[in-house]
């Protein structure tokens, strides 16, 4: 329970919660209720006082009812405080005016570790302040007790007294008189260690920046808004008595103080306005007339505001820059290209602890104020790990220079290459001061940088400079030295003051150097020459030239090009610049040149050759003897005349358009035809040259040769020529013709042979067949041989270029010959394709089974007993291409030496007798020596005679590119898809028409056959056929016409009939021009009967389609 002076003090608490009522809980006199008249007579008045009375106390049980509402309504705050009073972190206790202990709050027993006590109740003996003694817990008990009592006796109300624990803690004591007339006293204990502790730091912090910033070589100083000095180093004032005065000044006020001319107050004034006004940065230069000689400032006005942007403080620096304005001049004075302005940026300031952490960075250094608070704590090298960018090696040369000064305890001055500047890489001077305390230990390290990048760059130009300059000047020296002409300044005694190496060289090889006694007379000559022109060049003043002799040690006189000027020394004593050049063998040149033109000019008066000059309008200015005897006429004559009128009409054309320009020069020899005074015509071949010379009119140079006889002789050739080509296309039509003529009998004679063969034949019957058949079949190798033969000739021969098998193609030549060589009792052997070996390559194969055929047949013809061999072997495997050596081998007859040279010559055998002997043409060998060059290799042959013969040759045949695989081909239809086809036979031979229409029938086609080419049209045209077998040569029309005709048909069925040519024409060409008339196939004469079928089959499987 709380006594009644604590309940006292609590309401004086409460009272500012608590409403004050409307009106008093009771009337202070009676009054008329409020609704009821007055009353008028007495039993009225009985009435109405009954009835004012009731409605009085039911007034009154209503105000109870409020009175109690507001009472626990006043309550509730009243708890409410209670509760806070016991929770706030303050320590309270009430006394009473009486000096008794009323309220002790829970955080008083807390904050001074005591063990709390109950306030005593009525009747017990009261709580007072001696009964709680706190005063051990203090650092000084005295001082406090002194103190308490002190406020006690005083009885005033005293705040925020410190004291300090005996724990290190700092209380913060309130004592509180609440009634002046009673003595009442609240005394409040409040823990205020964090608080003294932060103003610790902030002094600490002060003292540290104060420490800083008087170890900055700069002037610094701080100003408030008005501006008035907060804080000024010492470099700002050494005088401390001056610097405590100048605290709270204005900057005018301290110029007149420190006797500063007010131009420069008026200028700080304006500067500190002016960033006052634009928040910016603000600098320049004035000049301190202090102690000694004056020196120039670089003054900075930084503005820093505040939260709310209104400006808080102004810092401003000023740096001596006297040492860099001075070095500016001079370089100046040396370099007068540069201009003498160096930027100076604020220094960059950073302070170390013992342990190398930053303590401390200005803006200038660090501009990002985050980067600046977190780099607080860090090294170098912690500090650089963070940075991107910043090179580690940078942060452990710092370490090195931190360590350098700790342990020598001197400063540290190095420039450093900063990559990351604010406007890029720059050269810094780094600073590093040691700061150590009393006991020696080191306290702190101020570290600062100013750039120095321009100076720097200053410097390294001007000892690029320098290096250029001696660069130059040893290379002028070098090429001076090089010069092959003798160069040297002569000075006024006489002695040469430069040389360069031409002049050592020479004056080495001479006698010039002896005494003049020892020298010659021709030496002393050539020098009294040389002192005669120096003497000249002295007295006119002027350069002068003359060509000297020098006569060198080694014999001989050389003549040099002496060019002489004067020309003042570096001292400025006079001189003389000689540079001699040996023109010894341009004067020799020069007689050569005359010489030369002389020989040339003998060359053109001597010379066969037509020479003649003529200007741009085509007038002759010049001839030579070789043109006068040519046109029978003197130079004296033909000079003046114009070309035209030499020349015959038909070349006048040409030569207006060629002088006009139209035509260029002639590189290569043009043939003209003129006439001479005699009338002949002769025809010459010139060359032309345009000679334009500066200054000169231009001309031409025109030379050539009289080519009459040669142009006669090859106008005799080309219709020699002609005659040939001529004779060459006679021959071709006549083997054409021969060809057609042979084939039509050849291939009736085969036909009925073939016929024949069918029936049933008697052994004599069936050998004479036989040997007809034999006799056919080698008259018509003889034609294709011819053939053949004439195609290679003329060139026409064309190889084709398709996959195919090597194995195959071997395989088949044996299996061809196979039946010959068994006749003859013969050996027949072939060497196998090798096993793994891929035998597909690109080429002609036809071709290339024709030339082993051909080696093959005529090996086993000339071969009586033994063995006939056909080998491949394999030189080159790669994976583009094959090379095969192929060769037939036999052990025949042989072959002479002096027959060999000629045995692959057309129509040419081993002899006469051999001839007649063994039979043939004597194509076979020179087909193939003509394929097989054709194909890129060389048939070539060894033999003995009577032990035989090799014939060989190599091949190189690309592979084919490797494709999908291909299906197998189909099979050959059956014999009787031909039966009941219709078909049109067109043959003007009864023979050959003859032995078709039995070839065709016994197939079961049906055959309607005419003798000429207009019977076949119509009835193409009128009737209905599945194919029609044409003539070319034919009465009426030929096959060709037919073709043409029946491919313009309305109906698309008899317009698109497949044609099949029947020829004696076994020419490409002719084959070609069939196809192209719109023929299906061509079939040459004689033909096989299975060649045919074949043809017949595809041609109509085609007309037909896939779908029918």
């Amino acid at each position: 329970m709380l006594g009644p002076a604590t309940s006292a003090l609590l309401a004086v608490l409460l009272a500012a919660y608590l409403p004050h009522p409307a009106m008093p809980i009771a009337p202070s006199s009676p009054a008329a209720p409020q609704g009821v008249a007055p009353p008028a007579p007495e039993k009225a008045r009985a009435e109405y006082t009954e009835t004012a009375l009731a409605l009085a106390q039911a007034r009154i049980a209503a105000l109870e009812g409020q009175l109690a509402a507001t009472v626990e309504t006043a309550q509730r705050p009243y708890a409410q405080l209670i509760a806070l009073v016991q929770a706030l972190q303050v320590g309270l206790v009430l006394v009473d005016p009486e000096g008794q202990i009323q309220f002790v709050n829970p955080h008083f027993w807390e904050l001074f570790g005591l063990a709390p006590r109950a306030i005593p109740g009525p009747g017990a003996p009261p709580l007072v302040p001696a009964d709680i003694f706190i005063d051990g817990a203090f650092e000084d008990p005295a001082a406090f007790g002194a103190r308490a009592r002190a406020l006690h006796a005083a009885g005033q109300t005293a705040l925020q007294e410190a004291f300090a624990l005996a724990d290190g803690r700092v209380v913060e004591l309130d004592y509180l008189v609440l009634d002046q007339g009673q003595g009442g006293r609240l005394i409040c204990y409040r823990d205020v260690t964090s608080r003294y502790q932060r103003d610790a730091q902030l002094v600490a912090q002060r003292a540290f920046y104060e420490c800083v910033l008087a170890q900055v070589p700069i002037a610094v100083a701080v100003f408030d808004a008005d501006h008035r000095y907060l804080f000024v180093n010492p470099a700002v004032e050494p005088d401390p008595v001056v610097r405590a005065w100048m605290l709270g000044k204005t900057s005018t006020e301290a110029c007149q103080r420190r006797q500063r001319p007010p131009a420069v107050a008026a200028q700080r004034a304006a500067a500190f306005a002016n960033a006052a006004r634009t928040g910016q940065e603000v600098a320049w230069e004035e000049t301190s007339l202090g102690p000694g000689a004056a020196r120039q400032m670089l003054v900075q006005y930084r503005p820093v505001q505040g939260p709310d942007g209104a400006l808080h403080q102004v810092i401003s620096s000023s740096t001596d820059v006297t040492a860099h304005k001075q070095a500016e001049e001079r370089l100046a004075e040396q370099q007068e290209f540069y201009e003498a302005v160096l930027n100076l940026l604020p220094v960059d300031v950073a302070v170390f602890d013992a342990d190398h952490r930053f303590l401390f960075v200005n803006p200038s250094s660090i501009s990002d104020p985050v980067v600046r608070q977190q780099i607080i704590g860090l090294t170098n090298t912690e500090y650089f790990a963070q940075r991107p960018g910043q090179p580690a090696a940078l942060a452990a040369q710092r370490e090195q220079y931190f360590a350098q000064a700790v342990r020598t305890r001197q400063d540290v001055v190095w420039e450093e290459l900063r990559p990351n500047g604010p406007r890029g890489p720059q050269l810094m001077l780094r600073h590093l001061r040691p700061v150590f305390g009393p006991g020696g230990a080191l306290r702190l390290m101020v570290g600062s940088g100013i750039d120095i990048t321009a100076r720097y760059a200053a410097e390294e130009s001007q000892r690029q400079a320098q290096e250029q300059l001696q660069e130059q000047q040893a290379f002028i020296r070098q090429v001076v030295d090089a010069l092959p002409a003798v160069l040297y300044m002569m000075g006024p005694d006489g002695r040469p003051a430069f040389a360069n190496a031409a002049f050592q060289t020479s004056i080495l090889h001479s006698d010039y150097a002896q005494p003049g006694s020892e020298k010659n007379a021709v030496v002393q000559d050539e020098l009294r020459q040389i002192r005669a022109l120096n003497e000249l060049v002295m007295r006119t003043q002027q350069p002068h030239t003359k060509e000297l002799p020098f006569t060198p040690t080694t014999g001989g006189t050389r003549y040099f090009h002496v060019y002489k000027q004067p020309m003042r020394q570096l001292d400025g004593a006079p001189g003389i610049l000689t540079v001699s050049t040996d023109v010894t063998e341009v004067k020799r040149a020069r007689q050569a040149l005359e010489q030369r033109e002389k020989q040339y000019h003998d060359l053109v008066h001597y010379s066969q050759a037509l020479i003649c000059t003529h200007d741009l309008d085509g007038r002759l200015l010049s001839v030579n003897p070789a043109i006068e005897r040519l046109m029978g006429r003197p130079a004296a004559q033909l000079v003046g005349l114009y070309l035209q009128d030499a020349l015959l009409p038909e070349h006048r054309a040409e030569l207006q358009s060629y002088l006009a320009g139209t035509l260029p020069e002639l590189p290569e020899p043009r043939t003209v035809a003129v006439q001479t005074a005699a009338g002949e015509r002769r025809y010459l071949h010139y060359y032309t040259h345009r000679v334009a010379e500066p200054g000169q009119p231009p001309y031409v140079v025109a030379s050539g040769y009289d080519v009459t006889a040669g142009v006669r002789a090859q106008r005799a050739l080309e219709q020699a020529k002609q005659q040939a080509e001529e004779n060459a296309r006679a021959k071709e039509a006549f083997l054409a013709h021969m060809s057609h003529e042979i084939r039509t009998p050849l291939n009736g004679v085969l036909g009925m042979a073939a016929l024949l063969q069918k029936t049933p034949l008697t052994e004599p019957q069936a050998e004479y067949l036989h040997t007809m058949q034999h006799a056919g079949r080698h008259l018509l190798a003889l034609l294709n041989d011819v053939l053949e033969m004439a195609k290679i000739t003329a060139q026409q021969l064309e190889l084709d270029h398709a996959p195919f098998d090597l194995a195959v193609v071997l395989q088949g030549a044996c299996q061809t010959v196979a039946a010959l060589a068994e006749e003859k009792g013969l050996n027949l052997t072939g060497t196998l394709w090798p096993e793994g070996l891929a035998p597909r390559v690109l080429g002609d194969a036809y071709r290339l089974h024709q030339v082993l055929l051909n080696l093959l047949g005529n090996a086993i013809k000339f071969t009586e007993r033994g063995r006939v061999r056909l080998g491949a072997d394999v030189l080159r495997d790669a994976p583009g291409a094959l090379t095969v050596r192929f060769w037939v081998e036999d052990t025949g007859i042989g072959i002479a030496p002096e027959q060999q040279a000629h045995i692959f010559e057309a129509f040419a055998q081993a002899g006469a007798e051999t001839s007649q002997r063994f039979g043939g043409t004597g194509l076979g060998l020179a087909i193939s020596q003509q394929l097989v060059a054709q194909m890129g290799g060389v048939l070539r042959l060894t033999s003995t005679p009577g032990h035989g013969t090799t014939f060989a040759f190599q091949l190189t045949l690309p592979r084919p590119i490797p494709a999908a695989k291909q299906a197998p081909p189909a099979a050959p239809p059956a014999y009787d898809g031909l039966r009941g086809r219709r078909v049109l036979l067109a043959e003007d031979n009864p023979v050959n028409q003859f032995i078709a229409v039995v070839v065709l029938e016994r197939w079961g086609m049906q055959v309607q056959a005419v003798a000429n080419g207009t019977d076949a049209l119509d009835y193409l045209r009128t009737q209905p056929f599945d194919a029609a077998l044409l003539d070319i040569r034919m009465p009426g029309l030929n096959g060709v016409a037919v073709t043409l005709a029946i491919r313009q048909h309305p109906d698309p069925v008899r317009a698109t009939v497949p044609i099949i040519a029947l020829t004696a024409n076994a020419f490409d060409t002719d084959r070609a021009g069939y196809l192209a008339a719109g023929m299906d196939a061509c079939l040459t004469k004689p033909y096989e009967e299975a060649a045919l079928y074949q043809l017949l089959v595809q041609l109509l499987a085609r007309a037909q389609g896939p779908e029918d």
